[in-house]
């Protein structure tokens, strides 16, 4: 028999700062087939700003200058999201209840920093009302503001509605996105074979080889906001990263497949959700079992960075080939309108009319998963750490935040332009990297060796990985507050 633990058999383990983990078989893994889709899903929500806005947006304004960026800032989040999945795979909890076993305070920062960094998510919808008012020109008279903001109120209605009705949250959740994502990937992979794409081939790929940027010309220091987007978003970023976790859970991965789905109050029924989860004993068949979900868990991440990764590549090189040599930049109202030539100089209007449609279903579905994630998140934060909170079902808290962040972020999308409240986020985003990546560390890396068998630390080359990767995003942040201190307290500040 292989492992440490005592007394396997005993009915709860402790573990860190709340109730004790109770025994459980850890299930069986059924095959890739069977659960594929949250790694998808993680991909969508990640191409809803940094690959459709954010890294075009530095390539049509300063060429190949910061490319060779992109595929480290991609890589750096696959070692940060096996941690996340490996939390969750191994004890059904989600990361949030996580944090808490370190010590409230954490689960309490971390609760404040998700809602302060995620109240202008609305921005996406309002992004993509710029696509659908440029497609439409409707209400017609009105200024582009007013039609974007027209478009982003409708489409949250709709999304909103298919969020409360549809039986599982995270299924309607994974239908839109996988639906977006095939569509999305269909047309640019189209796109890229124009001629004045492939002409630039020989230019643009050289300089995707990981290196740091050298001198760039016509630098403006406001950019350091949209280079920190661009990192915290080359993946889903900050506490959005989470969100793969919480969808696993909910597609039954590992120990997750013996907790509740968030279910609709009206269409569904309730399923039993604890707040707090399960270990298992050090045996030869949770020990096959848990290996396989480990092997899924790295392939199903895998795909997401992968995918995200190529979509962000076939960006960056539309936006070299053809926004570029003209010098347009998507910025303010026309956010996610200029990316439109994208299509439109192989199709013409048609293509023009094809790209817009895609980039409002990207952008708008962004504040799908965003509303989905977060208020899974504030749910799991009260449900976990309090509780009179339990009185109320899991889903009546996931609701409720459902409604509270629906109201938060139609009334921030009128403070300013989708670009501004984008690049907010994206920069606290960026920032909240160097809290989540060393927390996993601890949670993974010391306080689960405590509680499982010693065969469930991953591979040494893992575990150095991750901690390079822990150590990167630590130095960007604080980097990035040294270079931009004044600056980031005048965005906070308003």
């Amino acid at each position: 028999m292989e492992g440490t633990q005592p007394a396997p058999q005993v009915a709860e383990r402790t573990l860190g700062h709340l109730p004790p983990l109770k025994l459980a078989t850890m299930p069986v893994y059924m095959g890739l087939l069977v659960y594929i889709g949250p790694g998808i899903l993680w991909a969508a929500l990640a191409q809803g700003s940094g690959e459709l806005i954010w890294w075009p947006y530095m390539t049509a304004k300063y060429g190949t200058a910061f490319l060779g960026l992109l595929i480290i800032a991609s890589l750096l989040q696959y070692w940060l999201n096996l941690e996340i999945c490996r939390y969750t795979v191994a004890t059904g909890e989600t990361p949030i209840t996580g944090f808490g076993r370190i010590g409230r305070w954490l689960a309490w920062s971390a609760w404040v920093l998700v809602f302060f960094e995620n109240i202008w998510f609305g921005a996406y919808a309002s992004a993509g009302g710029t696509a659908l008012a440029a497609l439409t020109g409707f209400p017609e008279g009105w200024t582009p503001r007013g039609q974007s903001l027209f478009w982003a109120y409708l489409t949250i209605s709709i999304y909103l509605v298919a969020l409360v009705f549809s039986r599982v949250a995270y299924a309607a959740v994974e239908k839109f996105s996988m639906a977006i994502v095939l569509i999305t990937m269909s047309g640019i992979i189209f796109a890229m074979f124009q001629p004045k794409v492939l002409a630039t081939a020989g230019e643009f790929f050289p300089a995707l080889l990981p290196h740091l940027p050298g001198e760039v010309p016509n630098w403006d220091p406001k950019d350091w906001n949209t280079l920190a987007t661009c990192i915290a978003f080359a993946g889903a970023g900050g506490f959005g990263q989470l969100f793969l976790a919480y969808w696993m859970r909910d597609k039954g991965v590992g120990m997750g497949h013996i907790v509740g789905r968030v279910t609709s109050p009206i269409t569904g029924k309730a399923e039993s959700i604890p707040a707090t989860g399960f270990y298992f004993a050090d045996t030869e068949e949770n020990k096959r079992h848990y290996k396989g979900w480990v092997r899924y868990f790295s392939v199903e991440n895998a795909i997401g960075v992968g995918l995200n990764l190529v979509t962000t590549i076939i960006m960056c090189w539309l936006a070299f080939a053809l926004l570029l040599p003209t010098g347009t930049v998507p910025k303010g109202w026309d956010i996610a309108v200029v990316q439109s030539a994208f299509f439109e100089v192989a199709w013409g209007d048609i293509g023009k009319a094809l790209f817009l449609i895609v980039a409002a279903a990207f952008l708008c579905d962004a504040w799908l998963q965003l509303t989905d994630g977060f208020s899974r998140i504030q749910a799991d934060f009260f449900y976990s750490n309090f509780k009179r909170a339990q009185k109320l079902h899991y889903r009546s808290w996931y609701y409720i935040f459902v409604g509270i962040f629906t109201a938060l972020t139609t009334v921030t999308m009128l403070m300013a332009q989708p670009d501004t409240l984008i690049i907010i986020r994206g920069v606290i985003a960026f920032l909240a990297m160097a809290i989540i990546a060393p927390a996993f560390v601890y949670l993974n890396y010391v306080l689960l060796p405590r509680v499982f068998p010693k065969w469930i630390r991953p591979h040494p080359v893992t575990q150095t990985l991750m901690l390079l990767c822990t150590a990167a995003y630590m130095v960007m942040a604080v980097g990035y507050v040294v270079l931009n201190w004044r600056q980031l307290l005048a965005m906070l500040g308003g």
